[in-house]
């Protein structure tokens, strides 16, 4: 298994800002308010010693070895310029059978509108390849908390109705809420990948 590709910073966002209409100047203020707002939930997971991405790791590892596979973890880092992307390249000197390879597009929080409640978002590509042939044996992309993608072929999982938070302030107010609603968010996509692989 390749270290899962994570975004630099956790995510808070909008998907249809109001700013958006407003042209460069509106998404200008908007990516701006995205990335103070991605800081405050790193400093608010901090508070509560949760690591997000670490998370993510621990659950697609248990998701992989419920359906069965022998994961073991791969000794070098992923490369930067690989972190949104599938590898380029993978070790030609291994026992492995196959490389899991997953990075996250997406983690944190969205809102789809400026006057909709904040749920859980967790984006993930994923796919095993071949170590003999490099073939892609599997792959899949599963999003949870996305209403739409524009990727036919994506995996959607329905959020929890009850983990939704009014605005930034009400994600703020309870540290180990927010954290449980991630990590909820986060076992619900292992779940997804789990039932793919069977």
């Amino acid at each position: 298994m390749a270290p899962i590709g994570v975004p630099q910073h956790a995510q808070v966002s909008i998907a249809n800002p109001i700013g958006a209409g407003f042209g460069i100047v509106g998404n200008l203020v908007e990516s701006r308010r995205a990335a103070g707002a991605g800081q405050e939930l790193e400093k608010l997971l901090t508070k509560v010693s949760y690591d997000l991405r670490a998370s993510l790791q621990r659950s697609v590892t248990v998701a992989v070895r419920k359906a069965g596979f022998t994961v073991v973890p791969a000794t070098s880092d992923r490369p930067d310029s690989d972190r949104a992307r599938f590898l380029r390249q993978y070790p030609s000197d291994t026992h492995a059978d196959a490389y899991l390879d997953v990075y996250a597009t997406y983690l944190g929080f969205e809102a789809p509108q400026s006057s909709t409640d904040y749920r859980p978002r967790i984006e993930i590509a994923t796919r095993i390849v071949s170590a003999r042939t490099h073939q892609t044996l599997f792959q899949a992309h599963i999003v949870y908390g996305a209403a739409a993608t524009t990727d036919d072929d994506a995996v959607l999982v329905r959020s929890d109705d009850g983990a939704h938070f009014r605005d930034r302030t009400a994600l703020s107010a309870h540290p180990a809420t927010t954290a449980r609603a991630l990590q909820s968010a986060i076992d619900a996509v292992g779940w997804e990948l789990t039932k793919r692989l069977m």
